[in-house]
């Protein structure tokens, strides 16, 4: 009859205590005391467990930042962009979308209200931006296309073909 390893296990614990083996914790009585928190206050327990007392409740205090959870925060309001637009509008401004906009109304305002064209300047700055971008990604683009035709006309792999094919041939009218 095939035995569990769970039931294994506990044999052997079970052996462990009659053999005075067993380490676990021991727990002789328990008093509550006369502990009073404030909201804010944190403190570590027996187990090296850190807690913290919230308004009504006890919470455990996690070692993960709080912004690791998020790749892109926002500049304005240091929230997460956890949505598929939020994280759009962060790749392109560094903002989420809600304060992007609000950015953008407030240029536009500007427009409205004063003598300047602050809504047009950075309309024409980011498409000057984009266009720059281009221009290096071509430029880029050209020097690979370069490096890539020169090495087009390597001959040193040809000829190793050539030679490996040659070799072969030559075998093959003596055998």
């Amino acid at each position: 009859m095939a035995r569990s390893k769970k039931y294994e296990k506990n044999l052997s614990n079970i052996q462990d205590m009659l053999d005075d083996k067993f380490e676990r914790k021991v727990q002789v009585g328990y008093s509550k005391g006369n502990e009073t928190r404030k909201v804010g206050d944190t403190w570590t327990d027996s187990d090296g467990k850190k807690w913290e007392q919230k308004e009504g409740y006890i919470a455990s205090v996690s070692n993960m930042p709080p912004v690791g959870l998020f790749r892109h925060q926002c500049k304005d309001c240091k929230k997460g962009c956890t949505k598929s637009y939020d994280v759009d509008t962060h790749k392109r401004m560094g903002r989420c979308y809600h304060c992007q906009m609000d950015f953008e109304t407030m240029l536009q305002s500007h427009r409205i209200g004063e003598k300047g064209n602050k809504w047009q300047f950075w309309v024409k700055l980011n498409e000057w931006r984009r266009w720059d971008d281009m221009m290096n990604e071509t430029d880029l683009w050209a020097k690979q296309m370069k490096e890539e035709e020169k090495n087009l006309w390597d001959m040193s792999v040809a000829n190793a073909l050539s030679n490996a094919e040659l070799g072969l041939t030559i075998k093959k009218n003596q055998g």
